[in-house]
């Protein structure tokens, strides 16, 4: 990754809808020349994909939630632990009547497993955690936290 790679990623960064033309007059480079570096970048996997920034508060998601969990050890399911297991089952599912689930983490520490999840209502939520979650036999414990106020989410890493 050179100079220019960056000064293409930082562009994007701030509109990944500009066209192409006004991509390389930003970078100072021929069209020609970004393009075929943006494509490199895509088929290389720096790029994963161009997607819009959403308001989910608009959405109706009015709560952001952080659960961690604690999961019982069991046996690897096909050569893979049941917390990667669980955590890709949530993902794959993603939506529960009212509540997201936005990301999921395999972490270190007390508990192994962080959610991120996005809820309509305290209901949606409080349903997702009594119920949703209680469902699984080898979660142990759990521990919620809401944000009350969020600063910097969605931010692009300095290139």
């Amino acid at each position: 990754m050179d100079k220019l790679d960056l000064a293409i990623l930082r562009e994007l960064q701030k509109d990944a809808r500009v066209p192409v033309a006004e991509l390389a007059r930003a970078v100072g480079r021929p069209r020609t020349t970004v393009a075929a570096r943006l494509e490199k970048l895509v088929e290389e996997g720096v790029v994963k994909g161009f997607k819009p920034v959403l308001d989910l508060r608009k959405l109706g998601y009015r709560i952001t939630a952080f659960v961690l969990m604690k999961v019982r050890r069991t046996r690897p399911i096909g050569g893979r632990s049941n917390q990667l297991v669980l955590v890709e089952e949530l993902v794959r599912k993603g939506a529960f009547d009212g509540v997201w689930v936005e990301e999921a983490h395999i972490i270190t520490g007390q508990y192994d497993i962080l959610l991120k999840l996005r809820a309509r209502d305290m209901e949606d939520l409080t349903r997702f955690l009594i119920v949703h979650l209680a469902s699984y036999a080898d979660v142990v414990h759990t521990e919620t936290c809401m944000a009350l106020i969020t600063v910097g989410e969605g931010r692009s890493p300095p290139l």
